[in-house]
C-alpha cells in the first residue's frame, strides 16, 4: 500500500498539504514532534477523509533522526511513493551571537534531514520506477540573508539539491519539486523570533492553503521548480537582474534589520 510521506505535518503548510492528499484518497504518514497534535491531526482527517493516517512524532533536529524515520516506515511495511519534505525553521539574529545550538538543529532540520530522506526514499522510488519528491524551499533560497544567514544558506541548499536530484531522476518515472513560497502565514515568523518591520508587515503573505494548493499542482505535474507569490517573483528576477552587493542589502532591510536595534 502507497502512502504519502510529510514532515512537520501539524500546522501550516504540512497540514494544509496532508489535506489536499487525503482529498484525493491518499494514505498518509504524519511526521512531527508532538505526539498529541500529530494524533489531533490524523484523527480529524480519518474521520473527514476516510483513508488512513500514520504518525510518526520525531524530531529531525536529533542526530540519527532521518534514519531512524525510513526504518519505522520499512519496518511496518509502509510504502512511501510521496515524500514532502516541508519541516524547517528559522532564527533572527546576528549569525555570531546566536545560540549555536540552535543553528546546529535549523541545519540538521532544514538541510541534513531533507537530503537523507530524499536520498533514502528516493533510491526506494527509483528501483519501483514511480515516485514523487516535494520540497518546500522559500524565496530565501535566491540571495544571502543578512540576520537569517543560516536559514537563507539552508534554502539555497535545499533548492539547488531539489533541481539537481530532478535531473538526475530524469526518465526514471520519478521526479523532485522544488516549491519557493514567498512570505506565508504559517507562524514562521513567531518561531523564527521577529519583531518590529519585517517582510511580514511590508508585504501581504499568501495563505497556508493557497501554496499548498500550488505546491501539490506543480508536484503533481513533475515540474521542478515553483515560485510562488509576487515577493518570491521579485526574489527570482532581483536574483538574475541585480549585483549580489544590492541583494544583501534588500535582504538585510527585509528581514529586518540588526536585531537589538529597536
Amino acid at each position: 500500500m502507497a502512502y504519502t510521506l510529510i514532515t512537520g505535518a501539524t500546522g501550516g503548510i504540512g497540514r494544509e498539504l496532508a489535506l489536499l492528499a487525503a482529498r484525493e484518497g491518499r494514505d498518509l504518514i504524519l511526521t512531527a514532534r508532538s505526539e498529541s497534535r500529530l494524533e489531533a491531526v490524523a484523527g480529524a482527517i480519518e474521520r473527514d477523509f476516510h483513508v488512513q493516517v500514520a504518525t510518526v512524532a520525531v524530531d529531525l533536529a536529533e542526530p540519527g533522526s532521518a534514519e531512524r524515520l525510513y526504518d519505522y516506515t520499512h519496518a511496518h511495511g509502509y510504502e512511501v511513493d510521496t515524500l514532502v519534505n516541508n519541516a524547517g525553521f528559522a532564527d533572527w539574529t546576528v549569525y555570531l551571537n546566536a545560540d549555536w545550538e540552535r543553528q546546529r538543529a535549523m541545519m540538521r532540520v532544514n538541510m541534513e534531514a531533507v537530503a537523507e530522506l530524499t536520498y533514502r526514499y528516493g533510491r526506494d522510488m527509483r528501483a519501483r520506477g514511480h515516485g514523487r519528491i516535494l520540497n518546500i524551499s522559500s524565496v530565501a533560497s535566491m540571495m544571502a540573508g543578512p540576520y537569517m544567514a543560516m536559514y537563507f544558506a539552508s534554502k539555497a541548499f535545499v533548492r539547488s539539491l531539489g533541481e539537481a536530484v530532478a535531473y538526475e531522476l530524469h526518465g526514471t518515472g520519478v521526479t523532485v519539486t522544488t516549491v519557493c513560497p514567498g512570505p506565508t502565514t504559517t507562524g514562521f515568523e513567531k518561531a523564527a523570533r521577529m519583531s518590529g518591520r519585517n517582510f511580514f508587515t511590508m508585504t501581504r503573505p499568501a495563505t497556508a492553503a493557497a501554496l499548498a494548493r500550488f505546491a501539490w499542482r506543480r508536484m503533481s505535474r513533475g515540474r521542478v521548480l515553483g515560485y510562488h507569490g509576487l515577493t518570491c517573483a521579485a526574489g527570482a528576477f532581483a536574483e538574475r537582474a541585480l549585483p549580489r552587493a544590492v541583494t544583501r542589502r534588500i535582504a538585510a532591510f527585509m528581514n529586518g534589520g540588526r536585531p537589538g536595534r529597536r
